[in-house]
């Protein structure tokens, strides 16, 4: 009930389903005047939501902003949540996907030394392995020693990426300093979930989707088709914090 309660409000929440309801309400209507009517607010929201600059706006207000490697502490466990890799069709291979930055700032963050041992979280797809366990094998293959690394692969969604990962550290290294790294569009709602599930880390944001600069350039100004995809991004983890909300996960 609740997979379909948060996909049937994600889909109903996402501007180009706003636009292909109102491009719908514009042909089908009969009268001229609130076809015209129709018509401008549908421009209106393309406009809005094609925006790089509106949309930029809105990333910096909700993205936690970069945490410099060098003011870390030193952590016992980096948490790495997942959907940040799938098998590609017809083969055995694993590919990240656009959020794979987590791992790579994981691996380098445990290079560096500042986390001890990294903790894969997500399971989601099998195919010969489930997500967390697939990436166990690449970190033994970049050379991360399997004492290092720790597997969640039961958890379908972010509230039960921070149950199980709470229970995986109870049983194993009770009190242990953890690190949280996900996508920073993710941050907010995966830390509300950790929080709720009794661990309360420190963050590292990755993959940052806003422009982390004050300077103004021209071309923010000019509509592009891939911002509104990227709204549907955001407001899917807006949507996300209210439905998690009402179910009591945060």
């Amino acid at each position: 009930m609740f997979f379909i309660l948060s996909k049937t409000i994600g889909l109903l929440t996402k501007p180009f389903s706003w636009l292909v309801i109102l491009m719908l309400a514009t042909v089908l209507w009969r009268k001229p005047k609130t076809k015209r009517i129709l018509l401008i607010i549908t421009l209106a929201v393309l406009l809005v939501f094609t925006n790089p600059m509106l949309l930029d706006f809105a990333l910096k207000k909700w993205e936690p902003k970069p945490v410099a490697v060098e003011s870390l502490k030193t952590y016992d466990i980096g948490i790495v949540l997942g959907g940040f890799a799938g098998y590609i069709s017809e083969s055995d291979n694993v590919e990240l996907t656009a959020a794979g930055d987590r791992i790579w700032q994981a691996v380098s963050l445990y290079k560096q030394g500042k986390i001890k041992k990294i903790l894969i979280s997500g399971g989601g797809w099998k195919k010969t392995k489930l997500e967390a366990e697939a990436v166990r094998d690449i970190l033994l293959l970049w050379g991360i020693p399997a004492e290092d690394i720790l597997a969640e692969a039961g958890s379908l969604n972010t509230r039960e990426n921070a149950k199980n990962t709470a229970d995986l550290i109870a049983a194993t290294q009770p009190g242990a300093k953890c690190l949280l790294i996900t996508s920073a569009l993710h941050m907010p709602r995966a830390l509300a979930c950790f929080r709720k599930a009794g661990l309360d880390p420190d963050t590292f944001p990755a993959d940052h989707i806003s422009h982390r600069s004050d300077t103004f350039w021209l071309d923010q100004l000019v509509p592009k088709a891939v911002v509104l995809t990227t709204w549907d991004r955001i407001i899917n983890e807006w949507v996300g914090m209210v439905v998690y909300k009402m179910q009591g996960y945060i």
